[in-house]
């Protein structure tokens, strides 16, 4: 190119000699008069003066004209430039006549369904203003039908037509026919003995072609997609050892006639090395014993990357928990070919220890600074820990007040200072809904319910339910100070009148109560509720009366301590942790005397990628105690969205004479999950339930009397939940394994709040 480029310029010199040297050999040394300019259309005569350094003033010069022709060519405008001179009365003109290249006027595309209009002007060299050139026309056509065979459009076509106008500008238009995508038919490998396809397959994004491919649009070609399936094959087999590995550049085999691709992966794996030796070069402020306990690399194990580098970051979490914030480890691997092994050490660089400078919180429009502040398990001035940080961002997530929570840290004033800045995205906490609608029973319903999560941005919780009809008012109202006087401790008071529907019978409850509750360390609480409640049972049949089962009002007033551990990474939508809570009921301070037990265990771990996998179980045990037999609205009710999905009450448990539902007083839920987050607000899974209601009753054909793992229903199903406006909500289809004559095959259940 530069040797092309040289010729050109010589020729280029050579014409401007030929053609200034009659044109100004008479003239040579004259003063100049006036310059002009003819000839140009597009480019301004003020912007081609500008590069003219023969001015009026000036002596005439061939070699000066000469440059001032290379300048005006440089500005790749003009395809032709000469100068002729004049005298005139007024003195020496100089005349530079120019013929400008054609620029390219308008640019139409059409056709372009699948791919946007403005992806396809930012590869092509055809710009509106830009001088036009032949050649702009076939790279601009290659440029497009790349960009199309990325895409998977492996048969587009293109066509480019120029249309010159009066304005020596050349309009273009770009005709485009798409066709379809071209599928991936057949995903192979060569060279791969170790390792099979399915394995390899598994990491790529690239697919191929299925039945339901048209729903999600997989086993399409791309070519980015691919390039990066290459490093995550090369990854998956620096993770199995074979660490000189090398993934060549892909064949792509496209059958026009089918419309089809095959994709061969040439690989070639070279050996497996297992580690030999692994020495932890650390100090005293964290010991060997904690780092290899944390680790999960082992000498004489195959050598793994991934392994190793959530090792890496765990011993700098070791240190970081110690004050250590900057600790750097950095891994040294030796390979040797000879035995195939790896001597693997790491340097750790401790840095200097740091402590808590400046806590700094932004984003929090509505919510008090402290309601934040006191989440955080860091304090100012204390020696930093990183353990704690990361608890710090759980616990203000896990508020529900903020969409987003970021927390970042940087050197405050002093070198041994770590100020920390949490910036929070608020969302909205409050809630409200309004339902209408009529029954010839209760006649005209108004339903309504108004819940604010952060009241005054205070942190308390407030919440107002009513259900409202002619025959029927329901009416629920709680109050929650979460931490009172910024303390650990909770308080919380409630006041109900609310009407249950059991088919069997009916309960209107009316009272109040109060909770108090304490933090007894991180992830522990205990919890303290008083209730009192008059309920009237109705609705009973005079010939299914018994001591639990019949109409009349009673008093119940009971006390309820629990124990709760609850370790969730994040509560409205976990991924991993514990959560256990323990408690029994105790009513007799007045009234009906009975007790109440309960277990309830959830538990959540990460499976593949996103996959979630989370298991539910409780149990519930409840009697009379007094000479006081249990009453049939304190008895257990299974069948619903947080329950037994794909049942509802009326399938699950002993039954009357009239085949409705009358509870139990013990049993037994579990629930398995597999979710999947699509955002960090939605998410959808599958899930399988198992559980019963054990009791007597008239009809136990479906149960037993007392705890029986053999005489359980069960379901599968699949659902969605979602963060809305008005709250968590919730979406499920259950149908049961096991129906009944009489019973529907399964069941859609709408769910307001967390799943379990």
């Amino acid at each position: 190119m530069v040797k092309k480029a040289h010729i050109f310029f010589a020729i280029l010199i050579g014409v401007i000699l030929l053609v200034t040297a009659p044109l100004l050999s008479a003239q040579e040394g004259e003063n100049i008069q006036s310059v002009k300019v003819v000839g140009n259309k597009r480019i301004d005569e003020s912007t081609i003066l500008y590069y003219i350094k023969s001015k009026p003033g000036t002596s005439l010069s061939k070699r000066q004209i000469r440059e001032d022709i290379e300048q005006i060519y440089s500005l790749g405008q003009f395809k032709d430039i000469r100068v002729e001179t004049h005298n005139t009365l007024k003195g020496l003109e100089v005349e530079f006549y120019v013929e400008e290249i054609s620029s390219v006027g308008d640019v139409e595309i059409s056709g372009n369904d699948k791919v946007d209009a403005n992806d396809i002007r930012e590869k092509i060299g055809l710009k509106r203003g830009t001088a036009f050139n032949e050649h702009l026309i076939q790279e601009s056509n290659e440029e497009i039908l790349k960009l199309y065979r990325e895409k998977g459009y492996f048969f587009a076509q293109t066509n480019i037509d120029t249309q010159p106008n009066q304005d020596n500008l050349v309009n273009i238009t770009i005709r485009i026919k798409e066709g379809e995508k071209v599928k991936i038919e057949k995903v192979r490998f060569s060279g791969n003995k170790a390792i099979p396809d399915k394995d390899l397959r598994d990491q790529m994004e690239t697919e191929e072609e299925t039945w339901y491919s048209f729903l999600d649009d997989s086993g399409v070609y791309q070519k980015d997609i691919l390039k990066l399936d290459l490093f995550r094959i090369e990854g998956y087999y620096h993770d199995h050892g074979y660490l000189r590995v090398k993934v060549l550049e892909p064949r792509i085999d496209i059958n026009q006639k089918a419309r089809e691709i095959h994709i061969t992966v040439p690989v070639e794996e070279g050996p497996q090395f297992r580690v030999k030796t692994m020495e932890i070069q650390g100090d005293a402020a964290v010991s060997q014993d904690e780092i290899q306990k944390s680790i999960q690399t082992k000498v004489g194990e195959i050598y793994n990357v991934s392994r190793l580098r959530q090792d890496i970051l765990a011993i700098t979490d070791l240190y970081s928990q110690k004050g250590y914030a900057y600790a750097d480890a950095n891994p040294i691997s030796q390979l040797n070919d000879e035995d195939r092994t790896v001597d693997l050490s790491v340097e750790i660089d401790k840095g200097k220890k740091v402590y808590v400078g400046n806590i700094e919180i932004l984003g929090n429009i509505k919510t008090r600074d402290n309601v934040i502040r006191r989440e955080f398990r860091l304090k100012e001035g204390e020696v930093f820990d990183g353990s704690k940080l990361k608890r710090s961002k759980q616990r203000i997530n896990n508020l529900n007040y903020f969409e987003d929570v970021k927390i970042d840290t940087h050197r405050g004033q002093d070198p041994d200072l770590i100020d920390v800045l949490a910036t929070v995205t608020e969302r909205p906490t409050g809630s409200f809904s309004v339902g209408v609608g009529f029954s010839s029973i209760e006649n005209f319903i108004f339903s309504t319910s108004v819940t604010q999560d952060n009241l005054f941005g205070n942190g308390q919780r407030l919440s107002l339910n009513a259900h409202l009809s002619s025959i029927r008012t329901d009416f629920k109202i709680n109050f929650t100070e979460p931490r009172l006087f910024d303390s650990e401790i909770s308080f919380g008071v409630d006041a109900f009148n609310e009407d249950q529907d059991y088919i069997s019978f009916d309960a209107q409850s009316t009272g109040g109560g109060f909770r108090l509750g304490k933090n007894l360390s991180e992830y522990d609480s205990i919890n303290f509720k008083y209730r009192l409640a008059n309920v009237e049972t109705s609705g009973v049949d005079a010939s299914d009366e018994t001591e639990f089962f019949k109409n009349g009002t009673r008093l119940t007033s009971r006390i309820a301590p629990t124990y709760v551990y609850d370790s969730r990474d994040n509560f409205l939508n976990p991924s991993s942790g514990w959560r256990h809570v323990v408690g029994f009921e105790l009513a007799g301070l007045g009234g009906t005397k009975f007790t109440k037990h309960f277990y309830e265990v959830t538990y959540y771990h990460p499976l593949v990628g996103k996959l979630v996998a989370a298991a539910h179980a409780r149990i519930n045990y409840a009697d009379g105690y007094g000479n006081d037999k249990l009453p049939a609205f304190e008895r257990f009710f299974m069948g619903g969205p947080t329950s037994l999905r794909g049942f509802n009450i009326g399938d699950v448990g002993p039954k009357n004479d009239d085949d409705d539902p009358i509870g139990g007083n013990q049993s037994l839920l579990f629930n398995l999950e597999v979710q999947y987050p699509f955002t960090k607000s939605f998410r959808g899974f599958v899930f399988y339930d198992r559980g019963n209601i054990y009791g007597g009753g008239f009809d136990t054909s479906t149960t037993s009397n007392t705890f029986d793992l053999g005489e359980m229903r069960s379901s599968i199903g699949a659902g969605i939940r979602f963060i809305s406006p008005f709250g968590p909500l919730g979406f499920a289809y259950g149908i049961k394994l096991d129906k009944k004559s009489g019973e529907e095959a399964a069941e859609f259940h709408f769910s307001a709040g967390s799943a379990f």
